[in-house]
C-alpha cells in the first residue's frame, strides 16, 4: 500500500513528496515498426495511449531521436502515476504539481555516472557538474512533452476534460504563444507557462585557444584530429558533421555538404585548410571501399570498419580528456568556432553558417568571453595602479568596423588628452 506516502489534511489528501520513490518499472525500448521507439508499462506491453501518440508524431514528420525524447520524458509521468496509482486519463493539475516537485527534488538514474561530487565545477572548463536534483530545461521538457501528450488526446475527446500541464496563456483570438512570430524579432514578453521552470540564460561555452591546442595535442590518431579540426572550423552540429559523406567533401573550395538537422536542407559550410590535411592524411591508410563517393567521411578504428555515430564520437573526446582533467563536449566545439567566427565576419554570415533560424540564437555569439573580460579587468586595474599607464591610455572609441569614418570619429569623440 502507497499510505506511507500520503498526509491527510481535513478535506484534501496531499503526498509527501520527499517520501516517494518511484519504482524503476517500465522502459523505453526500440522498435523496428513505424513507431521507432515504444513506452513499455510494468508488464513489458506498449502503452497504448503514448503508442497512440508517437505514432501520430511519427506521421507528423518528426525525426527517431525527437520520438525517443519525447518517449523518455513521458516514461518519466508514467513512472509517477504508477507509484502513486491515478491513471493517467484521471490526472489532474494536482499530479502535475507534485510531479514537478518529485522532479526538483529528485533526479532518474544515469546508467553510467559521470566522474565527481554532485554540484561540483570544473577547474578547466568552469563547467557544474548537475545537482541532486532535475535540471530545469529537463524539467521544462518533459512538462511540455506531457502537456502536447494531453492536448493531443483532448482533441481526439479521450483523456482527462482539462489538462493537467496547460500550455502558456493563449493570445488574442485564442491562438498559441508566438503563433506566427516573426523569426528575425524578438519574441513578445510573456509569463512563463504554469509549472515551468526559471532557466539561467548562459553564454555559449566555448574553448580558449590555448584549452583547444591542449585538447588538440591529445589526440592520437589523424581521424580524431580530422574531426576536431572540422568540428572546431565548419561550426557543425556534431551528427550533421558524422553525416557527411565522401561525395559532399570539396577539398578545392574547401567547403563540407551538411544535411541541417532541422530543415534536412543540404548547406555547404567553408571549414579550415587544416581540417582537409588531416582529413587527406587519415584517408590514407582507409579501405577502398570507405573511400567511395557515397561512403560517410569518418569510419570507427577498430575492425569491422563502421561509420562513426555519436556515441563513438562522444567516446573519442572523453577518453582524450581524462589526463587533461577536463569535460569539453562536441557542441562546445561549435560554439567555439562561431565565437571565433563572429569576431571576423557579420552576424548575418555567421547565422548563415550556423544554419541559425533566428537572429536572436546568433546574437549570443557577439558576447565576449569570459577569460577576454577578466583580462581586460586585470589590465584596467593594473593601469589604476601605474599613473604612467593611465596618462599614456587612450580613449575607448566605438570600433570602426562599424563603418564610422575615422576623422569624424577624432571630431565627435576627440584624441587623447
Amino acid at each position: 500500500m502507497l499510505l506511507n506516502f500520503w498526509l491527510v489534511n481535513e478535506s484534501m489528501v496531499v503526498r509527501d513528496i520527499g517520501r516517494l520513490r518511484l519504482p524503476q518499472v517500465g522502459r523505453v525500448t526500440s522498435h523496428d515498426g513505424d513507431v521507432p521507439f515504444l513506452v513499455l508499462d510494468p508488464h513489458d506491453q506498449p502503452v497504448v495511449a503514448v503508442l497512440d501518440y508517437l505514432r501520430t508524431c511519427r506521421a507528423c514528420g518528426f525525426e527517431p531521436l525527437s520520438i525517443e525524447a519525447y518517449a523518455r520524458g513521458l516514461l518519466r509521468w508514467f513512472r509517477f502515476l504508477w507509484a502513486v496509482e491515478v491513471s493517467w486519463d484521471q490526472a489532474t493539475s494536482v499530479e502535475a504539481r507534485d510531479f514537478t516537485l518529485w522532479l526538483q527534488q529528485n533526479k532518474f538514474h544515469r546508467r553510467k555516472p559521470r566522474p565527481g561530487r554532485v554540484g561540483t565545477v570544473n577547474a578547466k572548463t568552469g563547467k557544474r557538474r548537475p545537482g541532486k536534483g532535475t535540471a530545469p530545461t529537463t524539467i521544462n521538457q518533459t512538462l511540455s512533452v506531457v502537456s502536447e501528450f494531453y492536448r493531443y488526446h483532448l482533441s481526439a475527446g479521450a483523456g482527462p476534460l482539462l489538462n493537467p500541464v496547460p500550455a502558456r496563456r493563449p493570445g488574442p483570438g485564442g491562438e498559441r504563444y508566438a503563433a506566427h512570430h516573426n523569426p528575425l524579432q524578438a519574441f513578445p514578453s510573456s509569463r512563463r507557462a504554469p509549472l515551468r521552470q526559471k532557466v539561467p540564460k548562459r553564454a555559449p561555452r566555448s574553448l580558449p585557444d590555448a584549452a583547444f591546442d591542449e585538447l588538440f595535442a591529445s589526440m592520437k590518431y589523424d581521424r580524431d584530429r580530422a574531426l576536431l579540426a572540422f568540428y572546431v572550423s565548419s561550426a557543425s552540429r556534431p551528427s550533421e558533421l558524422l553525416g557527411v559523406t565522401n561525395k559532399l567533401v570539396d577539398p578545392g573550395n574547401q567547403t563540407i555538404g551538411v544535411i541541417r538537422k532541422g530543415t534536412k536542407a543540404l548547406q555547404h559550410v567553408p571549414a579550415s585548410p587544416d581540417a582537409f590535411v588531416w582529413l587527406r592524411l587519415y584517408q590514407r591508410d582507409l579501405p577502398a571501399r570507405c573511400l567511395r563517393a557515397s561512403a560517410p567521411m569518418f569510419w570507427t578504428l577498430r575492425r569491422p570498419l563502421r561509420p562513426l555515430e555519436y556515441d563513438a564520437a562522444r567516446a573519442v573526446l572523453l577518453r582524450a580528456q581524462k589526463a587533461l582533467g577536463s569535460d569539453w563536449s562536441l557542441h562546445d566545439l561549435r560554439h567555439t568556432a562561431l565565437m571565433r567566427m563572429s569576431q571576423d565576419l557579420n552576424l548575418v554570415e555567421v547565422r548563415d553558417i550556423a544554419g541559425h533560424s533566428s537572429l536572436r540564437s546568433t546574437e549570443a555569439y557577439l558576447q565576449p568571453r569570459q577569460e577576454e573580460v577578466l583580462a581586460h579587468a586585470r589590465e584596467h586595474f593594473e593601469r589604476l595602479r601605474d599613473p604612467q599607464r593611465r596618462r599614456d591610455a587612450q580613449p575607448h572609441l566605438p570600433s570602426p568596423v562599424l563603418g564610422y569614418d575615422a576623422d569624424d570619429m577624432f571630431e565627435l569623440f576627440g584624441g587623447a588628452s
